[in-house]
């Protein structure tokens, strides 16, 4: 069920490359990469990893109605009102964000307010897929998945061709607001609405235990998305507004096939290793040793079938993307690997590890490119992303190798 979510998955990204590529071009595919990695910085701090809470405290209370309730309704107001809060900063900071991101004041900023609006949908969006993973109804996530993703995609076809580069911003904004409503029909019979909004139900206790989640959230998702954004921007100023927008073509290839482990990781491995007596080191391994492999094997199917994967999703525009290739598949091969010691990490709440590890790994991340960026120029940026994941999943191994024994 997976694989096929995967595949429409990207087939669907196939076809959105295609026409940015067309319709907006290297320089409006820069402005996008610098949007979605603005509202990961929101979506994280509003959020503040209560994601991940959501899914372990659900999968263990499922079958506690008074205890499920008290969670649902903590999570459910204490998001509502972090969404509110930023929706209110970003109506009152529209014109500066867009002179910032974008260097543009009007247009741009109208796209802020539209999202000031939708925001707390864009926000639940998250919740609510986390409480059906929480239940454990896999193959309701991934029908979930496959429904809004084919909505949004007809969306943004449709944004792009009438209103080019600030089309496709806007349907960056619409796509998690789409999964909201498809949500709500999965959830109609496993909770109420007033069970995700009831003072009566709002316990402190669980905000007491979401602390590490917080901690853990506030260093990866929003220092990390914010180092990211920084990265993107350094490459607009050091190297150019088109060889942003060739990174960004390239970065939107490797999210694609990263979905393969970054959603069975959240669907099946992340539930697991939460359990409170699972076997970490049973599922460690069957993750490095049937995932891994078969992740593998594809990149390197899709090293040598570069040239043509370029002529497919892009235009003659995006040519030079060809030789940042090499090191953006090792490097993701690296993360992915290391991708299941940092899950574990969080899901059996080794904090300070975490922590540690995450602010080493940002480091090295954003100084390595940095550097490599001036004396190397746009290849320099792939390099530096494969040394950080390299160095990352060293420390990592060694952190838990007397586990895997």
């Amino acid at each position: 069920m997976n694989s096929i979510h995967i595949l429409l998955k990207l087939i669907f990204g196939f076809i959105t490359s295609k026409a940015l590529a067309l319709f907006v071009g290297a320089n409006g595919m820069a402005y996008v990469g610098n949007f979605r990695a603005f509202l990961n910085v929101l979506e994280n701090f509003s959020l503040l990893g209560i994601q991940n809470a959501v899914v372990k405290y659900v999968s263990e209370f499922q079958n506690d109605k008074s205890k499920l309730k008290s969670v649902l309704a903590t999570f459910g107001l204490l998001l509502l009102t972090s969404s509110i809060a930023i929706s209110l900063i970003l109506i009152f900071c529209a014109n500066y964000l867009s002179k910032q991101l974008f260097n543009h004041t009007e247009l741009y900023g109208f796209l802020f307010y539209i999202l000031a609006i939708l925001f707390p949908l864009y926000v639940f969006s998250t919740f609510c897929i986390s409480v059906v993973n929480g239940f454990q109804k896999y193959k309701n996530v991934i029908y979930i998945q496959i429904i809004s993703s084919a909505i949004a995609l007809l969306f943004s076809l449709f944004l792009i061709y009438y209103y080019s580069t600030f089309g496709a911003l806007v349907s960056i904004v619409l796509a998690p607001v789409f999964v909201f409503f498809v949500c709500l029909f999965y959830l109609k019979n496993l909770i109420s609405v007033s069970d995700v909004f009831s003072f009566q139900n709002f316990n402190f206790s669980v905000v007491k235990n979401l602390s590490e989640y917080v901690l853990m959230a506030l260093v990866s998702g929003v220092i990390g998305s914010f180092v990211l954004l920084k990265i993107r921007t350094d490459i607009v100023s050091i190297t150019g507004l088109q060889n942003a927008g060739i990174y960004e073509g390239l970065q939107r290839i490797s999210s694609y096939y990263l979905l393969f482990v970054s959603s069975i990781m959240a669907i099946y491995f992340y539930p697991k290793l939460a359990e409170t007596n699972s076997n970490s080191k049973e599922i460690v391994l069957h993750y490095l040793k049937t995932i891994i492999p078969l992740f593998t094997i594809g990149l390197v199917i899709i090293y040598f079938l570069r040239e043509l994967i370029i002529q497919a999703l892009f235009s003659s525009e995006f040519e030079s993307m060809e030789s940042l290739f090499l090191w953006q598949l090792i490097g993701d091969v690296l993360k992915a690997t290391s991708l299941i010691f940092g899950t574990l990490l969080i899901a059996k709440k080794q904090t300070k590890v975490f922590i540690i590890t995450e602010i080493i790994s940002l480091c090295i991340m954003y100084f390595s490119s940095n550097w490599m960026l001036h004396t190397i120029g746009i290849n320099g940026i792939v390099q530096a992303y494969a040394f950080t994941y390299l160095i990352y999943l060293v420390v990592l191994v060694i952190y838990f190798r007397k586990q895997l024994r």
